[in-house]
């Protein structure tokens, strides 16, 4: 018994501190922001009079506008520094529904093998965690993108996929409160979030990296 608890708690810690390899578009972002500025300019000679005198005149109104926002600019700055991170947590709160929601599969696994009928309690702990993360998860996915309700098949499908994974995890963790009362449910269950949570990856990874990411197209 020892060496199948010491086998999962291995597989959890591995799965959860794996590294991120969805949402990456951010890094691409930047890496065009980088080319861009790395272009030789190309404005013409004439141009540089032009700029001098802009620049004494913006130097002449320079004063009254930046005192003027003086009081409520760095208040203002440090908010949408705040928001930006919100916005980019989501990408950090995957991996732990992921993690354990899959480790709890594998776990039930062992119970119905008749290997691990000590697991059980673990099954539950490992189900309550892992509807706590997906609601989180949820959250910061709909911090991400705001209340938009746009995008192609494949953002549609991420989105909805989530919400349908959150609201089963929930189900899940009810059930899990009840296991004598709904055991074949709870495994169905279980099977079930295993396929959406492959799928969920999928769809994120179409999105990050762009279609047909894994280079399985056979056309």
């Amino acid at each position: 018994m020892k060496a199948v608890h010491f086998f999962i708690l291995v597989c959890a810690v591995f799965l959860a501190i794996g590294p991120v390899y969805a949402h990456g578009d951010e890094a691409h972002g930047s890496d065009a922001n980088v080319a861009a500025s790395s272009e030789p300019s190309q404005e013409a000679p004439g141009m540089n009079g032009m700029q001098s005198a802009s620049g004494q005149s913006a130097e002449a109104g320079h004063g009254s506008d930046e005192h003027d926002d003086a009081s409520g600019g760095h208040e203002s700055a440090s908010e949408g520094d705040f928001v930006t991170v919100l916005k980019k947590l989501h990408p950090a709160t995957i991996h732990f529904p992921i993690a354990l929601f899959l480790m709890a599969a594998l776990a039930e696994l062992f119970v119905m093998a008749g290997r691990g009928a000590a697991a059980e309690p673990a099954v539950r702990v490992l189900i309550y965690g892992g509807a706590a993360g997906a609601v989180v998860a949820a959250l910061f996915g709909w911090i991400h993108t705001g209340v938009w309700f746009g995008g192609d098949t494949v953002m549609q499908l991420h989105r909805w996929n989530g919400m349908l994974i959150t609201a089963l995890g929930l189900a899940l963790a009810g059930l899990a409160y009840r296991p004598r009362e709904g055991r074949a449910l709870l495994r169905s269950g279980l099977f079930v979030m295993g396929a959406l949570i492959l799928l969920q990856g999928f769809l994120g990874g179409e999105l990050a990296h762009g279609p047909d990411h894994l280079g399985l197209s056979w056309t």
